[in-house]
């Protein structure tokens, strides 16, 4: 049987950084490693006081998990 071994969490914050020439959306994306045992409300919490402090308009907040999967 498979066992997972985590590898680390991180936070992706995405942003608009408005339309391209062929009126496209640009998206620019700021990635940042979670401190272990940090709750999804206290990564969504300071992701959204980082975003804060951008011009940009905030997009979209991910939470990305990374396991390494052995036998």
């Amino acid at each position: 049987m498979a066992t997972k071994i985590n590898l680390g969490d991180k936070v992706r914050i995405s942003f608009d950084y408005g339309l391209d020439l062929d009126g496209k959306q640009i998206i620019k994306r700021k990635a940042f490693s979670i401190i272990s045992g940090a709750t999804d409300d206290q990564v969504y919490t300071a992701a959204l006081n980082y975003a804060s402090l951008s011009e940009k308009s905030l997009v979209e907040i991910e939470k990305i998990e990374n396991y390494e999967l052995q036998a």
